[in-house]
């Protein structure tokens, strides 16, 4: 079993709505998936704020954004509020 299929199977909480959901759907196409520690970690962070500036480049490829992240949705939705991460990209485990 990959990576891919791994993901594929995993289903976490999304920050967004609070439903549990696939990492990856079954679209097709490039997604970016990010394996982060715990989300107050200063790595995770900035690795958002990047991800925000660099928005447009990635929709013009067509990138999904995915992120995993230790805590709960209620620290997801802090980390979003001060990032700017959108939270429909966010699951948390």
């Amino acid at each position: 079993m990959n990576t891919h299929s791994i993901l594929q199977q995993t289903q976490l909480e999304v920050v967004s709505s609070g439903a549990t959901k696939p990492v990856l759907d079954n679209s097709t196409g490039k997604t970016l998936v990010l394996l982060w520690s715990q989300l107050g970690d200063f790595d995770n962070l900035e690795y958002a704020w990047w991800l925000k500036r660099e928005t447009a480049k990635l929709e013009t490829a067509a990138v999904k954004v995915r992120a995993i992240g230790i805590g709960d949705r209620n620290s997801g939705l802090k980390f979003c509020e001060y990032t700017g991460f959108p939270a429909d990209c966010l699951f948390v485990d």
